[in-house]
């Protein structure tokens, strides 16, 4: 069994984007008012149950004074302010006993309008013409780019979004009878080294990968929007207007990045059997004193090791993560010995052996002949769960 989600852009009328607004606010609000009696019901000492059941029927005990109006919307929608406000509650507790890694979580806060709005169907349903998903309470809404449920999976639910003034919904599929393909016998294997100057990447066998560096090439144009923003007086139509111009130029910028990785990690995926890349302390890079914090974020190195795990695991090829500690930039790829005062500076470096080492090219090098000695172990998207813990996961250190 394989789950994943497939995004289409909406193209709702007035009528069905009032519905779409009313849903999305109906679902923050049950969110919001179930916080507000859980954090009520603390500070009186009850006995009380944080599950999505629990929650949702606490909230349909008191809808009718909080919320006479919720005839008007969709049921799901309160269901799934159940769902957010039950895994916020369970992130703090886990959190707060200790039981969750990363930084401490606080109690969960009140959502604001435009933070991360969404709302979920799990009756929603695609006309067979695929041009149209029928969404409860709102109706037949025109999809931008036709949708086929693939052979042998269906549709679990439908979450739909705002996103820089667009509306998007992800179709989430589920093939039950997809069986994890086997491992495929390992005869090719390549090293893959990430950077964050001229180059995206630098592989074992030669080959390179300019930066596109995206966020870089829009820099001015997004300083225009948002020195507009500026220049707008708050509260205004004039300002919200100037405030969804500087959300399409940062939409705009990770679309393209999205595809540049796509392609890329695909590519690397169907052509080798054997992917190896270095455990990346992205948070670390950053957040150091060197200044990456742009670059870094520009890259999207978690979202590169995230999309060559699941497509290794689609493909049957094998990942393996090398250590943070292995000094791959430092170690000659000829003769073994280790530069210790290579600076991260120095792009090109001399070994007393004669050889002269590029250090993308090197590091690439000793990642695809040493994954078996270094290898953290094979890793699969189960093992890393869910897409945000990907990203504290993955990390490298200054020291290679």
């Amino acid at each position: 069994m394989r789950c994943y989600g497939i995004v289409r852009e909406l193209s709702p009328d007035q009528c069905q984007l009032d519905g779409l607004r009313s849903a999305v606010g109906a679902c923050r609000f049950a969110q919001n008012a179930i916080i507000h009696d859980v954090k009520d019901r603390l500070s009186k000492q009850e006995q009380q149950s944080w599950s999505s059941f629990s929650l949702h029927t606490r909230w349909r005990e008191i809808r009718s004074e909080v919320a006479p109006w919720y005839g008007d919307v969709s049921k799901e929608a309160f269901q799934y302010g159940a769902e957010r406000a039950s895994l916020a509650l369970k992130n703090w507790s886990s959190s707060k006993k200790g039981k969750r890694s990363g930084p401490k979580i606080g109690f969960p806060s009140f959502r604001r309008r435009g933070c991360n709005d969404s709302v979920r169907f799990s009756d929603a349903r695609i006309r067979p013409s695929g041009l149209f998903v029928l969404i409860p309470r709102v109706g037949d809404i025109h999809l931008m780019e036709r949708f086929a449920i693939p052979d042998g999976a269906r549709l679990t639910a439908v979450t739909v979004r705002p996103k820089a003034g667009r509306w998007f919904a992800t179709f989430h599929v589920r093939e039950d009878d997809w069986i994890k393909p086997d491992k495929t016998n390992i005869e090719s294997t390549i090293g893959i080294d990430l950077g964050v100057g001229d180059r995206f990447a630098t592989m074992s066998d030669g080959s390179i990968i300019e930066n596109p560096r995206f966020f870089r090439s829009d820099a001015e144009r997004l300083r225009r929007a948002q020195k507009s923003v500026s220049r707008k007086r708050k509260g205004s139509n004039n300002r919200l207007k100037a405030v969804q111009r500087v959300q399409r130029v940062h939409f705009d910028i990770a679309n393209r990045r999205a595809d540049f990785i796509h392609k890329f990690t695909s590519n690397v995926v169907k052509s080798h059997d054997e992917i190896v890349i270095e455990d990346l302390n992205v948070k670390g890079m950053s957040r150091g004193g060197f200044r990456l914090g742009k670059s870094v974020g520009d890259v999207a190195m978690a979202e590169v090791r995230r999309q060559i795990t699941y497509k290794c695991e689609w493909y049957g090829k094998t990942l393996t993560v090398v250590s943070r500690w292995f000094p791959s930039s430092k170690m000659c790829s000829t003769c073994g010995n280790i530069n210790g005062k290579l600076k991260l500076s120095d792009r090109v470096w001399l070994c007393p052996c004669g050889a002269n080492h590029d250090r993308d090219l090197n590091a690439a090098l000793n990642l695809a002949a040493s994954s078996a000695v270094t290898a953290c172990g094979d890793i699969s998207s189960d093992d890393l769960g869910r897409e945000t813990s990907v990203y504290e996961a993955g990390i490298m250190s200054v020291r290679s």
